[in-house]
C-alpha cells in the first residue's frame, strides 16, 4: 500500500486532472463507485484500479477484487490527494482516453442528434450525455469544444453516460457538412426569433445545434432555421444543458406519440 502524498505513483496520477497531462499519456480518471461499474461493464479500456481500503465500502472492494484489473491500494490521504469528489468513496478506474471521429457514429435516417458547439463548462457536456442517455438521443457530436470529453467534471456530471452515448469530436465546419451529407435537418437553438421545439415535426432525422452560453452559435450556423424556448420570467436565456435537455425530451415525446411506445 503506498501511503505518502509525494510518492511519485500518487503524484502521476493527480497529475490526471490536468488536460495536458491525459493528453501526453492517454490515461484519464473514472472516480466514484457508480461510474467505475459502468467503465468496467462498458468494455472500455481500463488500466488499473486504485482502491483505498479505509474508505471503500465492501461492495467498492469486492468490484476491484473481481474485475480482473490490476489494484493498486492507497492510504486515506494519498487518495485524496489524487480524487476529485470532496468525499471520495475510496475507488477510482485509470482508464485509456480514445479518439471520437465523426464516422465513429452510426446515426439512423429518423435518428435525433445533439450538437454542442465551443461548449466551455465540463459539467455541461458531461450532463448533456446523460440526459442523451436517458432520452434515447442517438448521437451526441461536440463541435469545436473548449474542454475534452476527458475533464474529470465531464465524466462525473455523465455518470457513466460516457461510455455508452454515442459521442463524436469534430471541428463545427466538419459537423455541419457531415449532418448535411446524411440528410438531417439542423435546427439551431437561439435565445429568440425561433420556433417552440414543440412546435417543430422532431420525429424526422434532425440534429439540433447547442451553442455556448457565452458566445451562442457561430456563423457556421447561419441560414439554419432557429429553435427557441419560450421564457416569461426576467432570465434571456437557459443553461446549455437545460436547454438540450427540454428539446431532447421534446424530441422523445413526439417520437413515442407516433410510435405508441416508451421512447
Amino acid at each position: 500500500m503506498i501511503t505518502s502524498t509525494a510518492n511519485p505513483r500518487v503524484k502521476a496520477l493527480a497529475a490526471l486532472s490536468k488536460r495536458s497531462e491525459r493528453d501526453r499519456t492517454g490515461r484519464f480518471l473514472v472516480e466514484g463507485l457508480r461510474v467505475v461499474r459502468r467503465v468496467l461493464a462498458s468494455g472500455w479500456t481500463v488500466d488499473e484500479l486504485v482502491l483505498a481500503p479505509e474508505l471503500a465500502t465492501e461492495e467498492a472492494s469486492a468490484v476491484a477484487a473481481g474485475s480482473g484489473v490490476p489494484v493498486t491500494e492507497l492510504g486515506a490521504d494519498a487518495f485524496r490527494r489524487v480524487a476529485y469528489r470532496h468525499n471520495p468513496d475510496g475507488i477510482l478506474a485509470v482508464a485509456r482516453t480514445g479518439a471520437f471521429p465523426l464516422d465513429g457514429l452510426t446515426v439512423p435516417a429518423d435518428g435525433f442528434v445533439l450538437v454542442l458547439e465551443a461548449i466551455e463548462k465540463p459539467g455541461n457536456l458531461g450532463a448533456v450525455l446523460r440526459t442523451a442517455d436517458a432520452a434515447g438521443v442517438v448521437a451526441v457530436i461536440a463541435a469545436d469544444p473548449a474542454t475534452d470529453p476527458f475533464n474529470p467534471n465531464v465524466v462525473r456530471a455523465s455518470q457513466g453516460s460516457l461510455f455508452s452515448v454515442p459521442l463524436a469530436v469534430a471541428g463545427a465546419p466538419e459537423t455541419a457538412a457531415w449532418l448535411t451529407g446524411r440528410g438531417l435537418a439542423i435546427w439551431v437553438a437561439r435565445p429568440d426569433g425561433g420556433v417552440a421545439p414543440w412546435d417543430l415535426d422532431l420525429t424526422v432525422g434532425c440534429a439540433v445545434v447547442v451553442g455556448s452560453e457565452h458566445a451562442g452559435v457561430s456563423a457556421v450556423w447561419a441560414g439554419h432555421p432557429s429553435v427557441t424556448l419560450p421564457m416569461t420570467g426576467t432570465a434571456d436565456s437557459l443553461n446549455a444543458a437545460t436547454t438540450a435537455a427540454v428539446i431532447a425530451y421534446e424530441a422523445r415525446r413526439q417520437r413515442s406519440t407516433r410510435t405508441g411506445g416508451s421512447r
